[in-house]
């Protein structure tokens, strides 16, 4: 991924190098070594997905849409909406359940870690695909959001198990780019200057 022609480079390049970087820890655990460094993949998977929405959201912020036009009886109402396949992440985030162990999985026959590194590593790909067109990503976050207000952000990112995992570094960039996100949430807090 070059950081040239991506919108907000400041941005994009610490998201793109935190991807990098896990993408670089899983291929060197390889699926036989991934069940030593499974917490700490899945965190920094969990940062770099919410990281990544919220690099869009503010992207989204940024374009001005033409005005809707005028409603022909009639028309089909289909522009601007996603066709299948092009969705990659959701830009939504819902309340997450509490973590707790599948139903499939018993003590005795856990998921393989082959599995859950394969899974990884696709979810890798699609944040990586994200980051290579972001403009496109916002664009159409920005029609959707033009057409209702239920896409949002959480106000916590991550749960505080995955937070207590992540270097202090990608902790700030969280905070800038969720301050850039959702300013409104953020209005009347100033900026911590330490």
């Amino acid at each position: 991924m070059s950081s040239q022609a991506h919108p907000r480079p400041d941005l994009w390049s610490r998201i793109a190098q935190l991807i990098a970087a896990l993408g670089q820890l899983l291929r060197a655990a390889g699926p036989e070594g991934f069940a030593a460094i499974a917490l700490e993949a899945r965190a920094h998977l969990a940062a770099a997905a919410a990281l990544v929405r919220r690099y869009i959201h503010v992207l989204a912020a940024d374009i001005a849409l033409p005005p809707l036009p005028e409603a022909r009886p009639g028309a089909p109402r289909d522009a601007g909406r996603t066709r299948p396949g092009e969705a990659p992440l959701t830009l939504t985030e819902p309340v997450l359940p509490p973590l707790r162990r599948p139903r499939c999985a018993t003590p005795a026959d856990p998921d393989p870690p082959a599995l859950h590194w394969a899974l990884i590593m696709a979810a890798l790909a699609r944040l990586t695909a994200i980051m290579a067109d972001p403009a496109r990503h916002a664009r159409r976050l920005a029609l959707s959001q033009r057409r209702t207000s239920l896409i949002r952000l959480r106000d916590l990112p991550l749960r505080s198990a995955h937070l207590r995992r992540l270097p202090a570094p990608i902790d700030a960039l969280m905070l800038r780019l969720d301050r850039l996100a959702r300013p409104e949430a953020w209005a009347g807090i100033p900026p911590d200057t330490s």
